[in-house]
């Protein structure tokens, strides 16, 4: 952290799904951010206006933390003293239970058990009051700080968003094997669609790439309806973060194209369903119960963008072989939707699926869903 004047500046980190770096770091200009991008995020500069900025507008970061301290550490005989250096008082005024996620790479430290020791050490020594640590599964309420050695090098950081930042606290239920909402979100950006156009998903499970689609093509900050750590800290500036929530509800507007979601599982299409509803958001899309691959026509007029996610692995129906399922797919797409540009998710190793599709996409990125490696196809926007 560093001071200019009276607006205290921050080294911020956005961190993001490995692979999607790039698109990270594109939505963050999108805001009027510059960043750095390194494995597993984008680092920045920027005041508490930023900060709150970000975390309400990011739909691809996963957490965004603040830079605590970054020094030499050889011994942990010496850990706790210089932790008990930074302004702990700032960021945990009343909490006495934190989360800790500790690494050692690389360093003469080796041990992130006794490496997180040392820290709530430290803190407690700092804030005059004895600090527990506990488990991630105790809550997301509790304070997260994380703490990094790399070649003996140690960088500490504070989380400032709380709950995981896909957690719009929009989506009421989910089927199995769900599609986070910055994965969702980082495929829309990718498709290249301008948000007035027609968007489908063929496969919407619960409607995540649904209720993305709308929050983006209306201007809805994915952060709106939540709440962030950010709030409990000393600094915490309420007249700023209203003015940012008056000023994104002045951009609201209402999608211009057509928004729909397809599902041949009633119970997926009607969580679909539900989840708009109850998200206010049903007025701006449509939720189809039906197999795409038995639509013997498109279901709109005017091309526009497919995105989706289809089955594979665990999701995949036991009448379908994975190959048969993509060449039905593409075959679908060359006769119904032959104008429509393609954004979808196949597993990485799967070389002979994108055979068997017969589309002529080319891969954008990988990333894990749900512990499987992906890569992401898209067609061309012409």
């Amino acid at each position: 952290m560093s001071t200019s004047g009276t607006e205290s500046r921050f080294d911020i980190f956005a961190l993001c799904p490995p692979g999607l770096e790039d698109l990270l770091s594109r939505e963050l200009k999108s805001l009027g951010i510059n960043g750095k991008k390194t494995r597993g995020g984008v680092e920045f500069h920027g005041d508490l206006s930023v900060l709150y900025s970000v975390n309400l507008w990011s739909r691809i970061a996963g957490r965004i933390l603040v830079r605590i301290g970054n020094f030499r550490l050889l011994s942990l005989k010496k850990a706790e003293e210089r932790f008990s250096r930074y302004p702990w008082e700032l960021y945990l005024p009343k909490e006495r239970e934190i989360r800790i996620r500790a690494a050692a790479h690389r360093s003469r430290i080796y041990h992130s058990g006794a490496l997180a020791q040392r820290l709530v050490q430290g803190i407690s020594k700092r804030l005059g009051r004895r600090i527990r640590q506990v488990s991630e599964k105790s809550g997301e309420d509790k304070p997260l700080v994380f703490v990094r050695m790399f070649k003996d090098r140690c960088q500490i950081s504070m989380d400032s968003s709380g709950r995981h930042l896909h957690k719009r606290g929009l989506k009421k239920h989910t089927v199995r094997a769900p599609f986070r909402e910055n994965l969702a979100a980082a495929m829309l950006l990718a498709s290249g669609w301008d948000r007035h156009s027609n968007l489908l998903d063929p496969f919407c499970g619960s409607g995540t790439i649904v209720m993305e689609a709308v929050l983006m093509a209306s201007m809805i900050p994915p952060g709106r309806r939540r709440t962030f750590s950010f709030m409990k800290w000393k600094n915490f500036q309420p007249e700023t973060w209203h003015q940012l929530l008056s000023l994104a509800d002045k951009l609201r507007t209402r999608p211009l194209g057509k928004i729909l979601g397809i599902d041949r599982d009633r119970a997926a299409a009607e969580t679909a369903l539900f989840n708009l509803e109850q998200s206010g958001l049903i007025s701006s899309a449509e939720i189809l119960h039906a197999d795409f691959f038995d639509l013997q026509k498109a279901v709109m007029a005017e091309p526009g963008f497919i995105v989706t996610n289809p089955p594979y692995g665990r999701r995949l129906r036991e009448n379908y072989s994975l190959s048969r399922l993509y060449a039905l797919f593409g075959e679908n797409i060359k006769r119904y939707y032959p104008r429509w540009h393609i954004t979808m998710v196949c597993p990485a190793d799967g070389s002979y699926l994108k055979r068997a599709l017969g589309l002529a996409l080319k891969p954008f990125c990988r990333f894990r869903n749900g512990g499987i490696r992906v890569e992401l196809l898209s067609s061309p926007v012409l």
